[in-house]
């Protein structure tokens, strides 16, 4: 786990804070089984790729470690629901998941539809499972569906 210090101690204390979270704890454990570095930015937004997200997971490859990427300067309620979703990507790599497959042969807007609908609705019975699930993350995830579906 890497963690990226601002000098600033009440983001330190967030940091610390959230990484005691059981469900964190939970991700964390998890990521160092599977060779997965877990990254925590206390800023409200990283760049992929040259694309601004909240988080991101990328699977480890030809033995080099992959990466969950979190970021914090948000609700405590949308990045846990970020976190959920980025490790449902983990999951679907590490179960070797159809889709998950099909994505990374061939990356076109079906398979990233496909992907995305499948990891969101694991994300949110995830939540429900860690009784974390909350009425502004439904929100966030139907809205995010449908913006995937075109709706």
């Amino acid at each position: 786990m890497t963690i990226k210090k601002t000098g600033k101690r009440t983001k330190d204390k967030r940091i610390s804070d959230f990484t005691s979270h059981p469900f964190v704890c939970h991700v964390i454990s998890k990521c160092k089984k599977f060779n997965v570095n877990f990254l925590i930015s206390p800023d409200k937004e990283i760049s992929k790729d040259g694309t601004l997200c909240d988080g991101y997971f990328e699977h480890p490859e030809k033995g080099d470690a992959g990466v969950l990427v979190i970021c914090l300067d948000k609700p405590q309620d949308e990045v846990l629901h970020t976190l959920a979703h980025e490790f449902s990507h983990l999951m679907q790599w590490y179960e070797d998941d159809p889709l998950y497959l099909a994505w990374n042969k061939k990356d076109n807007e079906a398979n990233t539809h496909a992907l995305e609908i499948d990891v969101e609705h694991r994300a949110i019975k995830m939540l429900d499972e860690w009784n974390l699930l909350t009425e502004e993350a439904k929100e966030r995830s139907a809205k995010y569906l449908r913006e995937m579906t075109g709706e």
